[in-house]
This record gives C-alpha cells, structure tokens and sequence, in this order.
C-alpha cells in the first residue's frame, strides 16, 4: 500500500520543526550580538532590555526543543513509512511527538497538526486485501 499522503504530511512535519529550530537559534544567536545588544541600551531603558533578552532566551529554548524532537522523531517515522515497514509504530510515534511538541511548548502546535494527521493515518489505513488475494 503507498503511503504517500502519510508520508507527505511527515516530511511537511519534520520541515516545520527544522524551521523552529532555526528560529529558536536565530533568538538565541541574537540575544548575545553586540550589535543587537547596543540597539536595546541605546533605545530602551535597562529593565526592558533585562526583560527583552530573558524573553528571548526562553522563546529560543521553546522553539529549539520542540523542533529537535519533532525533526528526529518525523524523520524516524518517515523512514518505517518508506516500503510501508511499520505503519502502525510510525503512527504512534507521530501521535506521540505531536502531545510531546505541545506540551514542551505551544509553539510546537505548527509541526503538530501535520504529524497528528499523518498518524492517525498511518495508524487506522488499513491495507488492501483484494490484491493481496488477487496476487495468490
């Protein structure tokens, strides 16, 4: 059975969660760039800079997380949906990273909607008896 849509929809998934790593890094990398850093104290006062590069370093950590475990995890599953290997273990492992993305941070929201579809997919397909009987 081709499991194309499944796989699509994980590869959409796993791309998402590489661009929220990128994302998180690009915080992360800005918070501590001087030129960034003379931009804030010229403009705004020392609390908010205080405040601004904390939430920066948070937003940072809730982008990259989420983002390594949805990529490792997709891509994993992608690979037991190639040649139609695991389906029902690739489905959970979706179901799976797309609660874990949430719950670590609700920016993880985005890679999830692709990986809960593509599991629900891949767990409740069911794969086409008629040519298998045919082929006997």
């Amino acid at each position: 059975m081709k499991r194309t849509g499944e796989i699509v929809l994980s590869i959409i998934g796993a791309v998402s969660s590489v661009i929220m790593i990128v994302t998180g890094l690009v915080f992360l990398y800005r918070k501590d760039s001087e030129d960034y850093l003379s931009y804030l104290h010229a403009n705004w006062s020392e609390s908010e800079v205080a405040a601004s590069l904390d939430q920066m370093n948070q937003a940072g950590t809730l982008w990259v997380l989420p983002g390594i475990i949805g990529a490792a995890l997709g891509i994993t599953a992608i690979i037991l949906l190639k040649g139609n290997g695991s389906p029902k273990l690739a489905g959970w492992i979706l179901i799976i990273v797309s609660v874990v993305a949430c719950i670590i941070s609700v920016f993880g929201f985005i890679p999830a909607m692709f990986f809960v579809i593509a599991g629900i997919m891949a767990w409740v397909r069911k794969p086409d008896v008629r040519k298998k009987q045919a082929i006997r």
